[in-house]
């Protein structure tokens, strides 16, 4: 199973809404249209009273700030050689586990989308937890046992699942915004931002410094761009990516020239080398 988490920050709960129960998306047509919507700590049936629950649970928000997350999309999903063996009771039985691991204080409203050719469900959640006013937001440590948790739990009851099995332990980074993840799974191509990335790492692992990796990137049609002195991003199709959110961090390129300055004392060490053996030989 795999897990997106999107936060936005602002309070965009009906249009979030509307979209995750369009029922040309949640229906499954060829089994006498069986869905399900699951509602958690809210109330009522529909999205007029589930907003206004969601807004009267943002009054007892503890801390409030100019870029607070006042809810999430969140999006389970299977790989697409598995729909043979998945079942919408199934899903909603995954979908509760998921729930329940992630924070049961918290507001959720879950729905499954079968419009692909990969089943997933959409899950809007509150940013706070049910009338406590706590934070819901998730470490990189919890967000890893999150996953192995719902993961282990799909193993132990729906094993048949195999094909949605990934490695969990790597460096994961949810890269899309919410409209990019859309227009992807509406086109089946690649985003800009995925370009961008394949091109980085595939100057990254060619580069034998911090600086040929920029001229790596320029080669590609990536010009980089400066901000405070030093390159902060790269322009591609006429848009800005910051390298940092691209996974590119300043450790890593450090990386890069800590290899250089290895690279440079084996070349002295090799060249002394065989200056010894010339003279030698004379």
């Amino acid at each position: 199973m795999i897990i997106k988490i999107k936060s936005r920050k602002r309070q965009s709960f009906k249009q979030l809404l509307e979209y995750i129960t369009n029922k040309e998306k949640s229906y499954l047509r060829d089994i006498e249209k069986q869905s399900f919507i699951i509602t958690h700590n809210l109330k009522g049936k529909t999205i007029k009273q589930w907003v206004e629950q969601f807004k009267i649970n943002e009054t007892y928000r503890k801390i409030k700030r100019t870029d607070s997350v006042y809810l999430t999309h969140e999006i389970l999903s299977w790989h697409g050689d598995d729909a043979k063996n998945m079942t919408p009771n199934k899903m909603e039985a995954m979908t509760r586990e998921y729930i329940e691991l992630r924070n049961p204080n918290g507001m959720y409203i879950a729905v499954p989308h079968f419009d692909k050719d990969h089943y997933h469900v959409h899950i809007c959640a509150s940013g706070i937890e049910y009338r406590t006013g706590k934070s819901l937001r998730l470490t990189k440590t919890n967000l890893h046992k999150l996953k192995k948790g719902i993961q282990d739990y799909q193993i132990e009851k729906f094993p048949e699942l195999s094909k949605s099995v990934v490695q969990h332990g790597k460096k994961e980074k949810n890269l899309m915004t919410d409209v990019e993840y859309q227009i992807k799974q509406r086109t089946g191509r690649m985003t800009d931002k995925e370009q961008v990335i394949v091109i980085l790492n595939d100057c990254y692992t060619k580069a034998t410094s911090k600086d040929n990796f920029f001229e790596n990137l320029e080669g590609c049609g990536l010009k980089p761009y400066i901000r405070g002195g030093k390159i902060s991003g790269i322009i591609f199709s006429e848009r800005k990516f910051r390298i940092k959110r691209l996974g590119f961090t300043d450790e890593r390129l450090q990386e890069l020239e800590k290899y250089f300055n290895r690279y440079k004392e084996l070349n002295k060490l090799r060249t002394k080398s065989n200056e010894k053996i010339i003279s030698r030989n004379r």
